[in-house]
């Protein structure tokens, strides 16, 4: 039997006894040990998750902590920034005022009281004899002055600037054995003014730091990444559609715009891929900003918003890097709306090679890079507002950018009516405000100059007193916007003869008006304001945006009407129709070479012809067919004028009286000629 047979019989003879395990066997035990425990530990984890909460730890509170603190990060700044200065503050003072170790008291009381010193002055001999004589206690020697102090409380004070080798030999003899205590000073002077003590004190040496402190100080002022995130952003804007009075048609193309987005992953499961970028373009204070918030408003997301200017500065690459910036900030808001404001002020991209134009290459470059980087799911619309499209780079509108372009009109008359109305409601008005006609009358403004409007008739009610904002504030205010200065000052400014003609002539415009139907006759004045001598507001219920050739007929005889008035009843012009002259001329030659509204040229308009060819085409025969046709229409303005030359007298009568009067006196003037004619 071998030696292995033999200890395996043992093993199973003899009770208690085991095999000792081979290295191999050892190693297979161990690692089956350590997955027992880690899958042990791992159920048991699993368990207390399943079962109740998990502890957090310190290092699981930390990371909450620091993003909470995080959120107020300019907060802690500034206090950072306060504590820094009280601390440098404090520091300071405890230099300056802190207390010298080990100097004498006498030296310190001194420095301190010096002022008591120098009420009294007396000559080096008085200082010779107490200090040979034993009467002086203490004797200061600074670089101008000796101060001493005696035994019998007395002090005086010696200028010794310009003797300082006398002090010096003096003080140097044997004096005595009452020689007084000597020590030097600091800079003591005597009282003065308060700006002259406090120059006294500036120590020369803090003077040669201004010039590197002011150099520091223009480097941080010209730091290029200043500003670099200085964007406006409100979280929720509470701007709606609602408050948008007009711009349908721009309301509804963004409708799109809110419901992507309010959800963004919608859209990204479907596969449409909604606009990155609108242009909104319209005339100035037609209210593109006030739409872009609206746009965020009614998706109840962040607004962000700024100028195309602030992409710019004086250090090259700083507007690239605040592109970035911008959209950094943008995608940690998505999903967030950025409206750029004039946006033309990018200008397009040049192939000049001065620094200037490559910086605003870059921009431009940087933006057209980040609208290709966004995703569907992004959340992220940029709107940008202008009034001159043209001037935008063409990169930038097409699609895949700004590939939607929204317009923005001006107020129809029911628009400015809604418009009147609710500027109106932040004044405290009296009496009735009849707001379609002051809609009427203020044809072509935009909702901008309208708020300016009833402002400034606030501010005129408040300058004379009144308790309310009435109908006159608001007509004289928008009067006044539309013809500029004030009536006021016109009244004294003609003499009688310059007020009949003006009389007469707007007398003419009136009445051809009414009889032409060229619109309403709100009011005739023959006040002065700004350049006009004289006024006739004709408005119309609704904007026109077609006119046949009757009508314009029509209304370039109601602009004939008072140069032909001056000619019937004195009979010669003056100079004040020159501007009606101006306007008749201009729509006579747009009749003739646009409309095709002339006798001879026909259907034909100059505005066809490439621009080439135009300085070859001749426009004599066009002039000449648009003065035969101010000829004729100013026939029709005599025949019409000399058949109701009564009415005409009438009203010229009634303004020269009352200086203004509305339209129904006109209409009265007209209905009294025809029965003057009947009878």
């Amino acid at each position: 039997m071998t030696d292995r047979s033999v200890a395996a019989a043992r093993a199973v003879a003899t009770p208690g006894y085991r095999k000792l395990p081979s290295r191999r066997a050892k190693q297979r035990m161990l690692g089956s040990s350590l997955r027992t425990v880690l899958h042990d530990s791992t159920d048991h984890r699993a368990s207390r998750v399943r079962g109740r909460p998990r502890r957090r730890g310190r290092c699981a509170r930390s990371p909450t902590l620091i993003m909470s603190l995080m959120k107020h990060k300019k907060l802690l700044l500034r206090v950072l920034a306060a504590a820094s200065i009280v601390a440098v503050g404090t520091l300071a003072w405890y230099t300056i005022h802190a207390p010298e170790r080990a100097r004498n008291p006498l030296a310190v009381s001194m420095e301190s009281d010096s002022a008591s010193y120098f009420a009294a002055e007396r000559d080096l001999t008085a200082l010779a004899q107490d200090a040979r004589s034993g009467a002086a206690a203490g004797i200061g020697l600074s670089a101008e002055y000796v101060l001493v102090s005696r035994h019998d409380g007395t002090r005086y004070y010696v200028r010794t600037d310009a003797q300082r080798a006398l002090v010096t030999e003096l003080l140097k003899g044997d004096l005595g054995a009452h020689a007084p205590e000597i020590f030097a000073l600091g800079s003591v002077q005597p009282p003065g003014p308060p700006l002259t003590t406090f120059a006294r004190k500036i120590d020369p040496a803090w003077l040669s730091l201004l010039l590197p402190l002011a150099f520091i100080g223009m480097l941080l002022y010209m730091n290029p990444g200043r500003g670099a995130g200085g964007f406006k952003t409100a979280s929720r804007p509470g701007t709606r559609f609602c408050d948008v009075i007009g711009v349908d048609e721009a309301k509804e193309a963004l409708q799109d715009i809110v419901a992507y987005l309010r959800n963004p992953a919608k859209f990204a499961q479907l596969g449409a891929k909604p606009p990155k970028g609108v242009v909104l373009e319209g005339h100035f204070g037609c209210g593109k900003t006030l739409l872009a918030r609206a746009v965020a408003g009614e998706a109840g997301v962040p607004f962000i918003a700024l100028s195309g200017s602030d992409f710019t500065d004086m250090f090259l690459g700083v507007g690239v890097r605040r592109v970035k910036k911008l959209f950094a900030a943008a995608r940690a808001q998505a999903p967030c709306v950025v409206f750029i404001d004039e946006i033309d002020g990018l200008g397009k991209r040049s192939g000049g090679a001065s620094a200037g134009e490559t910086e605003n290459n870059r921009i431009i470059n940087a933006i057209l890079v980040e609208l290709d980087g966004f995703t569907p799911s992004s959340g992220i619309v940029v709107l940008g507002a202008t009034n001159n499209v043209a001037n935008l780079d063409p990169a930038l509108i097409r699609a895949g950018r700004f590939d939607r372009t929204c317009h923005l009109g001006l107020p129809d008359v029911d628009e400015r009516e809604a418009l009147f109305a609710l500027h109106a409601k932040a004044l405290r008005t009296a009496g009735e405000l009849d707001f379609r006609q002051l809609a009427r009358i203020s044809s072509g403004l935009p909702p901008a100059a309208i708020a300016n409007v009833v402002n400034a008739a606030g501010l005129m009610a408040a300058k004379e007193g009144a308790e309310a904002v009435t109908r006159t504030h608001l007509q004289r205010m928008l009067e006044q916007h539309l013809m500029g200065g004030s009536s006021e000052a016109g009244r004294a400014a003609l003499d009688a003869g310059e007020r009949n003609r003006i009389a007469v002539h707007e007398a003419g415009h009136a009445i051809l008006a009414k009889l032409l139907d060229v619109g309403m006759v709100e009011k005739v004045s023959i006040l002065k304001r700004g350049r006009a001598l004289g006024v006739t507001l004709v408005t119309n219920d609704q904007d026109v945006s077609l006119q046949s050739e009757p009508e314009m007929r029509a209304r370039m005889a109601m602009l004939l009407g008072g140069r032909g008035a001056e000619m019937l009843v004195l009979g010669t012009v003056s100079t004040g129709a020159a501007n009606d002259l101006e306007r008749v001329s201009n729509m006579a030659y747009r009749m003739v070479t646009e409309f095709g509204f002339g006798k001879r040229l026909g259907p034909f308009s100059y505005a066809g012809i490439p621009e080439r060819d135009r300085p070859l085409a001749t426009s004599q025969e066009a002039i000449g067919e648009a003065r035969d046709l101010i000829k004729d229409l100013e026939q029709e303005c005599a025949a019409l004028l000399r058949v109701h030359r009564h009415a005409l007298d009438l009203l010229t009568a009634q303004l020269l009286e009352h200086e203004t009067v509305s339209g129904e006196v006109v209409t009265a003037c007209v209905a009294s000629n025809d029965l003057a004619v009947a009878a």
